[in-house]
């Protein structure tokens, strides 16, 4: 079937927007009210090229041009994904933001702090008759401190170079202390390691899994605890084996040796890292979200908080081209190359406040992005985490097809469990986002798990349920709940948490009665049976 777009002056659309890109232009067109002074124009002047542009474009008939080129449409996209995702620019010029306890709360996508409610997540009771047998857990590292990307190595160089032509404002002044108060607990802590608070949320999640199955993990059952090897991995397990025994230290603890292939694939497949560093359509799309008039906007919001603006325009028109000086992973290695780059450092280095235990921390990045800020850079982090971990681009499984050995291997430990080969009641795994996301999206869940989209179209909030707030959190876990009938053993139940709330396994899998939580584990499998793999041998 051929692919029809309405043209309006480089904005790839959907035909049902036309009636609001119309009302739009007509509007700007017909309004000659001069714009206030100071007031932000970019919406005045984006009406005034709509209505332009529609009456040459859309005809009386709406007829609709075939646009054969996926290069000329992915172009034309990027204003209709800034008109898509926000209409609104807001112009924020004060020097500072005012931040207390209550007004600190920002966007931190992946970075997120794990949440807890025990008023939220109330779970239903098992069927009648249904007793626990198993457990199967997948959880992400607890809060940490920044990771080995120098981002704040590459935020000082820009500030230093400021620095040198006199170009801070007061704000700006501060930044270098907050740089070196953010290096020094990474010194401290370890780069990439667990804060108090990462421990506590692992120590939690075992407390409540402990007091939820308090007569399955008693002393004469074993629970295997497997991890990726990395030290953030490692501790977390630990954390979460300390809150599950807190009351019952004599559970048997069977430490199982650290497994990259099931919990550290994605360094170690070869197609899927040559994807991640050279896939064009990915950069593409990535590189249109960086270069929306909003990205841009928003940047230099930021920015005029921190530099002047004779600065700022140096670093819109690249003559800083600024390369982290330390050696670091070639596949982490980051070059500013604009005002959003230089932003999207600053994001991504105090996007980990949050996790921090020292309060001045915790609030650092609302000390200098505001909400709709934060807002718009965790979905830009969100955009690159859904297109190069999560469901991508329609075609494209290369970010997931890795995650099935793991996948697979949450089957084979219920039947084994079933089966009663060993006396192993729960198996804990400690891994990373970069896994935890990949097995969300093989997992479907409805309204959750997000959809691959369309080769022309782009990630939005608007047209896709996929956050990284809530898919990949610090600590997310994925829990599945076995339940084996009483009198009849052949009757295995399944229910599956995500993040301790309880959710839908994919559409197509029925569960035991309208509205349940809990699926027979034979309609699991039917469900999932082209993702389980078949044999040891291409497990591995």
């Amino acid at each position: 079937m051929s692919t029809y777009l309405l043209r309006t002056r480089g904005i790839l659309t959907n035909p049902r927007y036309v009636p609001t890109l119309i009302s739009r232009a007509q509007a700007s067109q017909n309004s000659q009210v001069p714009p206030t002074p100071g007031q932000d124009n970019n919406n005045v002047k984006l009406n005034i090229l709509l209505s332009n542009t529609v009456t040459t474009y859309i005809q009386p008939n709406n007829l609709f041009i075939p646009q054969p080129d996926i290069n000329v449409q992915l172009e034309q996209s990027k204003k209709a994904i800034q008109n898509d995702i926000c209409s609104r620019v807001v112009n924020h010029k004060s020097d500072s933001i005012s931040v207390n306890n209550e007004n600190h709360e920002r966007h931190y996508s992946t970075k997120t702090p794990y949440k807890y409610s025990s008023e939220k997540y109330i779970l239903s009771s098992p069927p009648t008759g249904y007793k626990p047998i198993c457990i199967q857990l997948l959880a992400r590292h607890g809060s940490r401190t920044l990771s080995s990307r120098d981002y704040d190595l590459e935020t000082l160089t820009v500030w230093q170079l400021a620095k040198q032509k006199n170009m801070l404002t007061p704000l700006g002044e501060q930044l270098k202390r907050d740089i070196e108060l953010f290096m020094h607990e990474n010194n401290r802590v370890g780069r990439g390691e667990l804060t108090q608070i990462g421990k506590e949320e692992h120590f939690g999640i075992g407390t409540r899994l402990f007091n939820r199955f308090k007569s399955l993990l008693i002393s004469s059952n074993t629970i295997s605890v497997m991890t990726s090897g990395k030290k953030r991995a490692v501790d977390s397990a630990q954390e979460f084996i300390n809150g599950l025994t807190k009351s019952e230290c004599n559970i048997q603890i069977s430490h199982e040796k650290p497994n990259k292939k099931l919990l550290y694939f994605h360094k170690s497949c070869t197609n899927y890292m040559t994807f991640k560093e050279s896939d064009p359509h990915i950069q593409t799309k990535l590189n249109i979200i960086k270069n929306l008039e909003l990205s841009k906007t928003h940047a230099r919001q930021v920015l005029q908080r921190i530099y002047k603006n004779e600065f700022i325009d140096l670093l819109i028109d690249g003559n800083y081209d600024i390369d982290s000086k330390e050696n670091i992973d070639s596949s982490e290695k980051k070059i500013i190359k604009n005002e959003v780059d230089v932003v999207l450092c600053l994001y991504n280095m105090f996007s980990v406040a949050p996790g921090q235990s020292q309060s001045d921390l915790a609030k650092m990045l609302a000390k200098y992005f505001n909400q709709e800020e934060s807002k718009w850079f965790a979905y830009i982090n969100d955009a690159q985490e859904f297109y190069e971990k999560g469901p991508s681009i329609e075609g494209t499984t290369v970010t997931y097809d890795m995650a099935k050995p793991l996948f697979t291997d949450f089957f084979s430990s219920i039947d084994a469990c079933i089966e009663k080969n060993k006396n192993i009641v729960a198996h804990l795994r400690f891994a990373h986002a970069e896994i935890i996301i990949p097995i969300a999206t093989l997992l479907q869940i409805p309204d959750f798990s997000g959809n691959a989209v369309h080769p022309l179209d782009i990630y939005t909030y608007e047209n896709n349920h996929w956050r990284g707030d809530t898919t990949a959190p610090m600590a997310a876990n994925i829990q599945w709940e076995i339940y084996q009938h009483e009198t009849n053993p052949n009757q295995i139940l399944v229910r599956m948490l995500y993040n301790e709330m309880e959710v839908r396994f994919k559409q197509d899998c029925k569960p035991l009665t309208p509205g349940s939580f809990f699926y027979d584990f034979n309609e699991l499998k039917r469900s999932y049976a082209d993702l389980i793999l078949p044999s040891v041998s291409d497990m591995n």
